[in-house]
């Protein structure tokens, strides 16, 4: 009679996002038996449709790449901003930095339904069990140790399944970290997103086109990005406070004011035309006081949200799903170094997230000089090079420096 298995697969991942397929794929990739569990039918919408740099290694990694390149998404080679105390519009090259400027130097404007829908199927096609429309309606533990999960399937069932480890890629659902009690505010970035598209937007010349616009506004700041169906996506963040202040009309007309009268903007708007309705989200800044624990991990936006200021939130997810991976699969095979393995992820991915999180509460400071911008980026950075402080802010807003770095030197801290 055959020996039954103690658990159904090695990895459970719950959420397709970029963090879960992008942690199930590489898990996958070294032969794991795993389960992903995604509550939605894709393709579905998502804000975030910004990328920096920083994620092109990773869908290397994948073997995505050639895919999403041939998708058609708009190429983005930098970054404009109307921000500091000189309020002429500056721009920024991700190749204004000595290191990785050629194969790292651009990115893309994306469409998530499209993007998130890529990454999954890619998912799928390296052998991960990938069940849309499966919501994750509870946690298993036994004592300390996450041991499963219980979900509803597509047809409204009940089920369960284990696994030796969990990893919650639920993005701001965070169902680990709010199942224990985890989650933690930021009480300085506490934000309203609010956002729609338009069609006929004024946009950039030569390289220049595919940069986000980040433009500070005395109500907040604004972003214009482009997309490749033609649609521009515009967004204004505020505070609770100064949102509340000012919504004494709607909200459409409220958006409509703000957009239209700030400066670069207002001007790339005048033969615009609104092209979907206005929608709008809670964009408040969170971390988890743990992201890992015994047969769990929490990746992503579940184990932590920054204000999406330097366009980093897809980045931040598929680097702690590239580091998450690397660091389960050691430890599937090194069971007695669990703890260290995941105590390892833990402090690499909370650092960093903590340096982003740093320099965007530095950077809302918007009335200073470019070059105090430049130099705080460069306390951050610290390297050994002899770059310029403005190629060190360049390297710290493209995502060139840090998390996916760390991996090796990561796994250098771990005892033999």
């Amino acid at each position: 009679m055959p020996l039954q298995k103690e658990h159904d697969h090695d990895v459970v991942v719950i959420g397709g996002g970029p963090a879960g397929s992008t942690i199930a794929t590489l898990l996958s990739k070294q032969n794991r038996d795993v389960l992903l569990l995604e509550s939605e039918k894709f393709p579905r919408y998502h804000i975030g449709e910004s990328m920096v740099p920083g994620v092109v290694p990773i869908l290397d990694e994948l073997e995505v790449l050639d895919k999403v390149d041939a998708h058609g998404f708009v190429k983005k080679y930098g970054a404009t901003f109307v921000w500091g105390q000189d309020r002429a519009p500056w721009d920024v090259r991700f190749c204004d930095r000595s290191i990785a400027a050629q194969k790292y130097g651009s990115t893309y404007q994306v469409i998530r339904s499209e993007f998130d829908e890529l990454l999954l199927r890619h998912a799928q096609s390296k052998g991960v069990d990938v069940r849309e429309e499966h919501k994750v309606t509870n946690v298993h533990f036994d004592g300390d140790r996450c041991k499963g999960v219980e979900f509803k399937n597509s047809q409204g069932q009940i089920q369960n399944a284990t696994a030796k480890y969990i990893v919650d890629a639920t993005g701001q659902a965070a169902i680990l970290g709010r199942h224990l009690n985890l989650v933690e505010d930021d009480d300085k970035l506490r934000n309203i997103a609010t956002w729609t598209y338009f069609k006929n937007v004024e946009q950039y010349d030569g390289l220049a086109a595919g940069n986000i616009l980040t433009e500070n506004t005395p109500n907040g700041w604004i972003w214009v990005i482009p997309r490749h169906d033609g649609l521009t996506s515009i967004g204004w963040v505020t505070t609770v406070d100064k949102y509340r202040q000012l919504l004494s009309e709607s909200i459409e007309k409220t958006y409509l004011q703000v957009v239209t009268n700030s400066a670069e903007t207002g001007r790339r708007l005048i033969d615009a035309e609104q092209a979907q309705p206005i929608r709008s989200i809670r964009d408040w800044s969170y971390t988890c006081k743990q992201f890992c624990g015994p047969g769990f991990l929490i990746a992503g936006d579940a184990a932590g949200f920054v204000d999406p200021l330097f366009s980093t939130g897809v980045w931040l997810a598929m680097n702690s799903g590239s580091l998450g991976a690397n660091m389960l699969n050691q430890a599937l095979n090194n069971p007695q170094k669990e703890a260290e393995f995941l105590n390892t992820y833990e402090t690499a991915y909370k650092n960093f997230l903590g340096d982003v999180l740093s320099f965007v509460k530095y950077f809302y400071d918007a009335h200073l000089p470019k070059d105090s911008y430049f130099g705080e980026a460069q306390k951050i950075v610290q390297t050994d090079s002899n770059w310029s402080s403005r190629q060190d802010f360049v390297s710290l807003i493209s995502g060139l420096h840090g998390l996916h770095s760390l991996t090796n030197r990561a796994l250098e801290t771990v005892p033999n």
